[in-house]
């Protein structure tokens, strides 16, 4: 139970710094403060998904989220979501999402939480705990909480993965998709906005 605490107490420490802290930062803390996590655990690496299976289901994954921003960014309707712009969108996506986010979630929820509650609970409870500690994660008072509910959902996904997968790359992989390619999309529909004024 210490164990736990103390990873929860890292997490919520993390969350408060990357909201306060500066932003060109975040792509070192995230590591540092994923690896840190693992330390404290005392988990196995196989225990916190630190190996390299599940590739496959990550790939499908990935491609169809990308499929999917495929499609959206053509269509009228689905083109007023992308309403967020980036000044550096290739860095966002290629450094700032994995490092500041995908990798510290990813260690954080599927690997380390998900590996203490696995371990005395089972994949059902670790999948469902964690998926309901990712919502609450992501609520924010500039945010709506249907954002909130979304990831939850999107922990649902992410925590079978894990399960299916044994590891954390097949999570990695659809959470940088969803994020990283999002943040492409978002520029590809600004920049054509831009190009038609």
């Amino acid at each position: 139970m210490g164990v736990l605490v103390a990873v929860l107490a890292i997490i919520v420490a993390v969350r408060i710094w990357a909201r306060t802290g500066p932003g060109w930062a975040q792509p070192v803390t995230g590591p540092l403060a994923a690896a840190l996590l693992v330390t404290v655990s005392g988990l196995t690496s196989a225990q916190a998904g630190l190996r390299l299976s599940g590739f496959w289901y990550g790939l499908c994954g990935a491609t169809i989220i990308a499929m999917g921003y495929a499609v959206a960014v053509r269509l009228p309707a689905a083109r007023r979501f992308f309403r967020t712009t980036y000044d550096r969108p290739w860095y966002t996506a290629l450094v700032s999402v994995p490092l500041a986010t995908v990798v510290v979630e990813e260690v954080a929820f599927r690997g380390v939480l998900w590996g203490l509650i696995d371990r005395d609970h089972g994949p059902v409870w670790a999948t469902g705990v964690t998926a309901l500690l990712f919502g609450l994660w992501h609520l924010a008072p500039e945010r709506p909480w249907t954002d909130a509910l979304f990831t939850a959902v999107a922990g649902v996904v992410l925590g079978v993965l894990r399960a299916l997968g044994g590891g954390l790359l097949a999570p990695v992989l659809v959470h940088w998709a969803a994020d990283g390619l999002g943040v492409l999309a978002a520029a590809r529909v600004s920049r054509s906005r831009t190009q038609r004024s």
